[in-house]
């Protein structure tokens, strides 16, 4: 049949049916001219089989019309030989299908120069698959222009190689395409794209991209392309990557995006990047998550710029790293944020170092937070301005005998009896002869048998015939012993009571009838 097939016009030859097509014989195809090829149709060329097609030289590829291309079946499409593939003219090209497109295989496109890729509309760009576009060279992928590029969608790009990534102008490309890059994509960028990239581009990248840029990446960034980062975005920036930002750019960050720091973030930073955020940004959960060392590390001038209610939101713990200068430096409004809990993790040192009016403008809650620590290694002047009736009697009965005796008469004076109660014997001991004649009927009625018996005979009989003798309870005169009545004046021994004087043993009793005759 050759003989006779080749000598078929053109127009003969788009005349053969598709059964007479389907039946020619691989030498038949093989011997079409040029112009036999380009009168063939699409329906003609749909009914040949792969290995009938893979006949086709590479100039009877290039005379094929664009409609006869058209027809190829998806099938027919996958099993062209590179070789044929390589032959597509622009027009052949441009009139591939999207199924077509997306039936080529890496292999097919491997081969196209950047006349026929530079036939691919945006549309059809988007057709092909990932397999194909990751195995485009770095050369046909420089090829595509800003049209083209803009038609990749977002799979596509995050298949693309290191290189070919690398390849890509990103200014080419739409906000929504970067808004699809992946981490590994993002992280495959070269510090020169990521310079290029415009504040919008930045503000679009996903937060999983984002989290995928390396130090040299962000360090890279202007301020401009800064300014464009969401909180959101710096939330997810690695660690090593945020810690590596310059001091400066750290500095021109916006309250806005300080606050989508993360505690790890926080946490990673040095103390002169820390010294260049402003911590009045920080909301008062970031402050909460404040470790010892982040505490440590802040200024004076930082300390002193924080709000009562950032204070107040410091853990006990962190609360504890402030230096006695930064306590220093509060002001009555930021005392005024302290929680009980954080006066009671103060060192002893720095609550020691607080001035006197600091420590008279604490709360009475403020106050109960003190430990018996602090308590105890306050001078008298600190001691002083302080209200004693503010302290608890678990506070009170943990006072050393220093501290009570630091006690002025007017505090003294300010215990309530469970207060006065609560002294332990050794602090009892301490208090003044005067402070003990001071005391109140409801003060001496507070006194343990515990604390009568281990006052000493001075201060014992420094108590008031009037005020403090009578005011004995039955309980506490029990611990008496009779030397301590002995010791009594007559006017003590006469002002107790017939109450008292029943309830005493018989020694007592023999030792006060002895005492006043």
């Amino acid at each position: 049949m050759t003989s006779i097939f080749t000598s078929l016009t053109a127009t003969q030859v788009a005349g053969l049916t598709t059964t007479i097509m389907s039946n020619l014989s691989t030498t038949d195809i093989a011997a079409l001219s040029t112009t036999q090829a380009s009168a063939l149709k699409s329906t003609q060329l749909n009914v040949l089989n792969s290995t009938d097609l893979q006949y086709l030289a590479q100039t009877q590829i290039a005379a094929l019309s664009a409609n006869a291309i058209a027809g190829l079946s998806l099938a027919q499409i996958g099993t062209l030989t590179t070789t044929q593939a390589d032959e597509f003219t622009a027009t052949q090209v441009s009139a591939l299908t999207s199924s077509q497109i997306g039936a080529l295989t890496s292999t097919e496109l491997q081969g196209w120069d950047g006349t026929q890729l530079g036939a691919l509309t945006s549309t059809q760009i988007g057709k092909l698959t990932t397999s194909a576009i990751s195995n485009l060279s770095t050369t046909q992928i420089t090829s595509l222009s800003q049209t083209q590029l803009r038609g990749l969608t977002t799979s596509q790009l995050n298949a693309l190689s290191t290189d070919d990534l690398i390849a890509v102008n990103l200014a080419n490309l739409s906000t929504s395409q970067i808004a699809g890059l992946d981490a590994a994509a993002a992280g495959n960028l070269s510090t020169t794209q990521a310079e290029g990239l415009s504040s919008a581009q930045i503000s679009a990248l996903s937060a999983t991209a984002f989290a995928g840029l390396s130090s040299t990446e962000v360090q890279a960034w202007n301020n401009t392309q800064l300014a464009g980062l969401t909180a959101t975005q710096i939330g997810k920036l690695t660690a090593t990557a945020f810690s590596n930002l310059s001091t400066t750019q750290v500095t021109d960050l916006s309250s806005t995006q300080v606050r989508g720091l993360t505690a790890t973030q926080i946490g990673g930073l040095t103390a002169s990047y820390l010294d260049a955020v402003d911590t009045a940004d920080f909301s008062t959960s970031q402050i909460a998550a404040f470790g010892a060392a982040t505490v440590g590390d802040l200024s004076t001038t930082q300390v002193g710029g924080l709000s009562s209610a950032q204070i107040g939101a410091l853990s006990a713990t962190a609360f504890g790293a402030l230096t006695s200068t930064e306590v220093q430096a509060f002001s009555s409004t930021q005392l005024a944020g302290l929680t009980a809990t954080q006066i009671g993790k103060m060192t002893t040192t720095a609550f020691s170092n607080l001035s006197t009016t600091q420590v008279t403008d604490l709360s009475s809650t403020q106050v109960r937070g003190l430990t018996a620590t602090q308590l105890d290694g306050l001078s008298a002047s600190y001691l002083d301005a302080i209200d004693a009736g503010d302290f608890s009697t678990s506070q009170i009965s943990g006072l050393d005998s220093t501290a009570v005796g630091n006690l002025t008469s007017t505090q003294v004076g300010a215990l309530t009896s469970a207060q006065v109660g609560a002294l332990s014997a050794t602090a009892v001991n301490s208090l003044t002869t005067t402070e003990i004649d001071g005391l109140s009927s409801t003060q001496v009625a507070g006194l343990t048998k515990t604390q009568l018996a281990a006052l000493s005979t001075t201060n014992f009989t420094a108590l008031s015939s009037t005020t403090g003798i009578p005011a004995l309870t039955t309980t506490a005169i029990a611990g008496l012993t009779t030397s301590d009545i002995a010791s009594l004046s007559t006017t003590q021994g006469n002002a107790f009571t017939t109450t008292q004087i029943q309830a005493m043993s018989v020694d007592q009793a023999i030792a006060l009838v002895s005492l006043i005759g």
